[in-house]
Formats: C-alpha cells, sequence, structure tokens
C-alpha cells in the first residue's frame, strides 16, 4: 500500500530530524527537548514561529511539503550539479 502524503510528510520530517538531532533541533528553536519530543508524539503543540523554525533548521521548504516526493537540495549540491551538467553539455557528453 502506497504511503498517503501526509505519512510522507512525516517520513521527510523525521529524517530530517534523524540526521541532524532532536536535541540540537529543540535548542535551535528555543524549546526543550521535552517539548519537540511531546509535539512529535502529538502531546503537545508548538507555536506556528516555532514550527517555521524547525523547517528552516532542518533545511525543509514548505514546496517540499505538498506532495512528500520532493527532496531538499542544499543550494552549494545544486550549483555543483548545475557546474558539472553545463561542462557535460559543453563537452558533447552523452548521458
Amino acid at each position: 500500500m502506497e504511503p498517503s502524503p501526509s505519512q510522507k510528510m512525516q517520513s521527510l520530517i523525521l529524517r530530517a530530524l534523524a540526521q541532524k538531532g532532536q536535541r540540537k533541533a529543540a535548542e535551535a528553536i528555543g524549546v526543550h527537548e521535552s517539548a519537540l519530543s511531546r509535539f512529535l508524539a502529538g502531546d503537545g503543540g508548538l507555536k506556528l514561529g516555532q514550527l517555521c523554525e524547525l523547517f528552516s533548521y532542518l533545511e525543509i521548504q514548505p514546496e517540499y511539503l505538498a506532495d512528500g516526493e520532493k527532496t531538499t537540495i542544499k543550494a552549494e549540491h545544486l550549483k555543483a550539479l548545475r557546474i558539472l551538467a553545463r561542462a557535460a553539455m559543453d563537452e558533447g557528453v552523452a548521458l
């Protein structure tokens, strides 16, 4: 069974949290780690500003949450991909 868009969004957020660390994420948005843990468990809430700060810290843009299919990419990685693609096109490399 295909995961729902909501399940895909949750997975994206949880993967990003696992990579950065829940304690560091909580510190970055100015809440105690237990408050973030309660929020993730559905037992408490974050203010909208804190949620936005969390997404910013995790480098998740709102447009990537639309369908759960998109993946964020850091600006420097995108720049490197563009350079490689341009070089391949200039050299006539077939992909």
